[in-house]
């Protein structure tokens, strides 16, 4: 079966958008990933600085109701954490799964610019072997 150049380029050209919309919902996924890293970052970050400065709270406290507030702070800090850990992992998912969305249109790519590669050197050999007949024809009956 014979494939037409132009059938062949307008299916590298339509892999080629495919592949672009891949890259770009990847790009995407990376971004969010790296927003809910540095979003996880920053609750650590924030415990830390709370645990630091607890002591000074700690020594302040008069009551029991006042280190039930810090403990209670303390828990807020760490389902921060829990949570944003949460995000984090599911942007990375998603960012894998991205990854092989992206993988799977390059490969897809490649396969149509071997298609026009093939297709276009099919037609060229035919192209040189009907030049060939045609100048095997004119210098037989030149003799």
């Amino acid at each position: 079966m014979t494939i037409k150049p132009a059938m062949a380029r307008a299916l590298r050209d339509a892999r080629l958008r495919m592949r672009d919309v891949a890259a770009a919902d990847h790009a995407i996924a990376a971004e969010r990933r790296e927003q809910a890293a540095a979003s996880l970052a920053a609750e650590h970050d924030a415990l830390a600085t709370f645990v630091e400065n607890a002591a000074e709270r700690l020594a302040r406290a008069s009551s029991i109701n006042d280190l039930d507030r810090v403990s209670i702070l303390v828990g807020a800090h760490r389902d921060d954490i829990a949570s944003a850990a949460t995000r984090h992992a599911e942007t990375i998912a998603l960012a894998e799964l991205t990854t092989g969305a992206l993988r799977d249109r390059t490969r897809q790519l490649k396969t149509a610019e071997r298609i026009v590669d093939d297709v276009q050197r099919a037609r060229d050999d035919r192209e040189a072997r009907g030049e060939q007949r045609s100048s095997d024809d004119m210098s037989a009956r030149q003799r």
